[in-house]
């Protein structure tokens, strides 16, 4: 399959980020163990994000320009959201998007032909609190057409999980992960959506 740079632009766009927002904030659900015992914390969180760097990857003959004969990209982008129970925050975002090893999305042709792809993703987010806690995840997911005909601009939806590796300030300590989705309509903001669970060791506030 090949896509062109503006298609690429599109799936990153949704890929990386989206990418994500892991975001892990909501309304505290439970404190498990007692007072010795981790607090969970249900977490959700609304962003939107912009994309501030891109570059074609792949085996020699990859033309970086235009992704001829290339087999990923990797990205980067930053998120501006609000989080609940934690407030406004501020995300950084990597991502590589192998679109070399698509798989198809329902959409098809009059022959039963996939004319749609999902393409998979791995990364990194960085989530900075108003307070300077910090949360870092891992996320995967997929990158996905969401129109029955998918041309640049298509429509696109974004589906990510991510895992914490690591928290700073209020957030030390934390385990646990989210799952989001983020969609573009084909022009305009990303918008995302987060939601899971944060375990803060016991004693945490």
């Amino acid at each position: 399959m090949s896509l062109s740079k503006p298609t690429i632009g599109k799936l990153l766009v949704v890929a990386a980020f989206g990418v994500a927002l892991l975001m892990s904030q909501g309304r505290a659900f439970a404190d498990g163990g007692g007072p010795h015992g981790p607090k969970l914390i249900h977490t959700e969180a609304v962003g939107q994000v912009a994309i501030t760097g891109f570059a074609f990857g792949g085996p020699a003959g990859c033309n970086t320009s235009t992704g001829a004969g290339c087999s990923f990209y990797n990205l980067t982008g930053t998120v501006a959201g609000q989080s609940v129970p934690f407030g406004p925050y501020n995300a950084a975002v990597t991502a590589t998007v192998l679109f070399g090893s698509p798989a198809p999305s329902g959409a098809h042709d009059g022959d039963g032909n996939p004319i749609g792809f999902c393409s998979p993703e791995v990364g990194t987010e960085v989530d900075t609190f108003s307070d300077g806690s910090t949360l870092t995840s891992d996320f995967q997911g997929t990158s996905c057409c969401a129109a029955t005909t998918c041309p640049p601009g298509a429509p696109l939806v974004n589906h990510d999980s991510s895992v914490v590796t690591g928290g700073t300030g209020k957030l030390t300590g934390a385990s646990g992960g989210t799952s989001w989705s983020d969609n573009s309509s084909g022009s305009g903001p990303l918008t995302l959506h987060a939601e899971g669970v944060l375990s803060l060791p016991g004693g945490s506030h």
